[in-house]
């Protein structure tokens, strides 16, 4: 019987552990969102596409880091971030560099698709495609974009 409730408790307390684990990255994420939606609005783009590509990129995620060195919540390159004068480990900087590359790569290619396009695979790549979304890039702006109505129909 001792052993029973001695099980019980430690299980106990690991489920507690968890679900504040839980709570703490949900508050995390929300104040990313937040953070987002302020640049987003102070560099002039609209915060629902930017939040679609964090969410895709990231999933809001400041310690994410991608096999070919890419980082944070944007996963900004080390170059892409220095050419910005900011520090992609920074969230701040991480967020305020992915807006405003994105915001770089629409107004040179003036649609929200090339643009994303562009963010996943470079703009020389959209160039050298003839300003058409390269098939490597189709399922990435689908999925931006599928969030991106759902971030708008939520009001953001």
């Amino acid at each position: 019987m001792f052993k029973l409730k001695n099980l019980f408790i430690k299980l106990s307390i690991i489920a507690i552990a968890i679900l504040l684990c839980g709570n703490v990255f949900a508050a995390n994420t929300e104040d990313v969102k937040q953070n987002i939606i302020k640049q987003a609005k102070a560099i002039g783009v609209e915060p629902a596409i930017v939040l679609s590509i964090a969410k895709t990129e990231s999933g809001f995620n400041q310690s994410a880091k991608s096999a070919s060195g890419h980082i944070g919540v944007f996963q900004l390159s080390h170059s892409t971030a220095k050419h910005l004068g900011l520090d992609p480990y920074k969230l701040d900087d991480n967020i305020k560099g992915g807006i405003i590359y994105y915001k770089n790569m629409y107004d040179r290619f003036g649609s929200m698709e090339l643009a994303v396009a562009a963010y996943n695979s470079g703009p020389e790549a959209i160039k050298r495609n003839g300003n058409v979304i390269p098939k490597h890039s189709q399922r990435f702006v689908s999925k931006i974009m599928n969030d991106y109505k759902n971030y708008k129909g939520m009001g953001i």
